[in-house]
């Protein structure tokens, strides 16, 4: 009678804490199957904002090949002035110096259209949906950085605060893009900037 009394303990030891394994494999299981399901959510998550932001864009483009403003360039970007900075304290040194040539020719680069951004037509394509320009900068052009954010926001229609696109911009597509730092003052970044833009507007 004692060994089946120690027998049927023992079986009961062993059985007893199965339950708990059972639920714990459950409990493991479950969090499994959660942590799939967050992962899953996030792709989803993930996906749907791309998508807006794919639709955005797209809405975005819709919108500057329907209502472009044939002369923004003209208007917005070739009569951007460059380099204010650096001609108001040329043109204090000069009421002091009057007879430096080195800062009236400086000041007189800045000031002449040579310092200007102009545009020309180099190639017209056309389709059924839009009309594609490609527009050559003539030559190269002098900025400071502030420069440099105020007309890349104009072109690429983005914001940078204080500075942004204009009303009518239309789709421009930077084709090339050259940027190199003129070492000019040891304090000032100076950029020389020359591009070719590739403009799109849709056809009436």
């Amino acid at each position: 009678m004692k060994k089946y009394s120690n027998l049927l303990l023992g079986i009961l030891l062993v059985v007893a804490p199965l339950p708990f394994f059972v639920a714990l494999a459950h409990f493991f299981s479950g969090m499994q199957t959660l942590k799939e399901l967050e992962g899953e959510l996030y792709r989803v998550h993930a996906k749907m904002d791309s998508n807006l932001a794919l639709e955005n864009k797209e809405a975005a483009i819709l919108s500057a090949l329907k209502n472009p403003d044939s002369h923004y360039l003209d208007k917005y970007v070739e009569t951007l002035t460059f380099l204010l900075p650096e001609m108001k304290k040329l043109e204090a040194f000069q009421r002091e110096h009057p007879e430096d040539e080195q800062i009236s020719k400086r000041l007189f680069s800045l000031k002449a259209t040579q310092n200007r951004l102009t545009f020309s037509e180099e190639q017209i394509r056309t389709n059924a949906l839009f009309r594609e320009v490609e527009e050559k900068q003539q030559h190269p052009i002098e900025m400071n950085e502030e420069d440099l954010k105020k007309l890349l926001c104009l072109i690429e229609g983005v914001t940078i605060w204080p500075y942004g696109p204009k009303e009518g911009r239309p789709l421009f597509i930077i084709k090339d893009f050259t940027l190199c730092k003129k070492e000019l003052f040891a304090k000032e970044k100076i950029f020389v900037v020359s591009m070719q833009l590739i403009k799109r507007e849709a056809v009436e």
